[in-house]
């Protein structure tokens, strides 16, 4: 009676484990997916990172599912584990990696010498701590630099996100996954700390492990539904845009055009070179040339009928495109082009 009572509970935690991966994994996909799609549609770096990026937890989570299914395969990967982990190693190698380059893309700044220096000496301390003796506390100065580096990232997004323009489609976006990181890189760090010194044994005799930390997965789903609105956001930005059936005909419009068209560079060649030089697109163009004239967003929007928030977003794209994060910088990259082509 009690093995079967003890057979019935190991099913249901089985297909509870089960499920909860499936749903997991569903949801990873749809993510990268979103990315992959926005990476064809701008071919930025940032949505290829994050693309594989969550390629990246969706193997680690079947990895893990497989641990907590098959006791014959959490079994050998445990051992494997405390002998050479090579898996884990790989994964926080990659997971770290795309983080720091992430970070250089969406804050538009070059990593410093030191930053490469903690990333190679990370990369000795993963594979060197293995050689210890096994024990509680060998496994928690295995996962201890990870979870540091987390909430550094994290506190390096907060620093220079207040250099960055407000106006900036990723601004809100950065300084929410700046305090998002420093949070659960607290709770990851905190849950590991529990469950490798209270629940876990590493005893050879004795060895149990629990792969799977609950705080990393509530981290990586709410990273998926931030993901999820802001690429439907610039998927659908070009869809609700406005254009007015025909340009309306008043005295004010063709001030605006007419000093706009003054401001414009004269040489379309060298502008079309311009262009084709950094990949803008026709419509990131238009607004360029109105960047130049010194424009504001609304007057932009204006000349354009377009709406504010479409407006922000091409202009987004292109400080991305010419590594600028300021209006001014676009015209002096503008200017400098057009002196050493003359």
């Amino acid at each position: 009676m009690i093995m079967r009572i003890e057979v019935e509970s190991e099913f249901k935690q089985m297909m509870f484990n089960y499920i909860y991966t499936s749903l997991l994994t569903i949801l990873y996909t749809i993510v990268m997916s979103l990315f992959l799609c926005l990476y064809l549609k701008k071919r930025q770096k940032n949505e290829l990172l994050m693309m594989i990026y969550f390629l990246v937890v969706i193997i680690k989570g079947i990895v893990i599912a497989m641990s907590e299914t098959f006791h014959v395969f959490a079994n050998g990967y445990n051992q494997l584990f405390m002998i050479n982990p090579i898996f884990d190693t790989l994964y926080y190698l990659a997971i770290v990696g795309i983080a720091l380059k992430l970070t250089d893309e969406l804050l538009n700044i070059k990593l410093k010498f030191y930053q490469y220096v903690l990333y190679i000496l990370f990369a000795f301390w993963l594979i060197l701590v293995p050689f210890m003796s096994d024990s509680a506390l060998k496994v928690w100065l295995y996962y201890l630099p990870s979870q540091v580096l987390t909430i550094y990232l994290g506190g390096l997004l907060l620093k220079h996100v207040r250099q960055l323009d407000e106006t900036r489609q990723f601004y809100r976006y950065i300084r929410l996954l700046g305090w998002l990181t420093i949070s659960f890189g607290l709770l990851i760090f905190l849950e590991d700390s529990f469950v490798i010194y209270v629940r876990d044994s590493y005893h050879r005799n004795v060895l149990q492990i629990q792969n799977r930390n609950i705080s990393e997965d509530v981290f990586h789903i709410v990273l998926c539904m931030i993901s999820i609105r802001y690429v439907c956001t610039q998927l659908l930005a070009d869809k609700f845009t406005y254009h007015a059936p025909s340009p309306p005909n008043n005295s004010q419009c063709e001030r605006v055009e007419t000093t706009a068209n003054q401001q414009m560079p004269n040489q379309e060649d060298d502008f079309s070179r311009f262009v084709s030089k950094y990949g803008i697109t026709q419509r990131e163009a238009e607004i360029l040339k109105l960047l130049i004239a010194h424009k504001h967003n609304q007057e932009i929007a204006t000349q354009l009928y377009l709406s504010i928030g479409t407006v922000k977003t091409h202009t987004h794209n292109i400080f991305i495109k010419l590594q600028v994060d300021r209006r001014t910088e676009v015209c002096k990259i503008w200017e400098a082009f057009e002196q050493h082509d003359t």
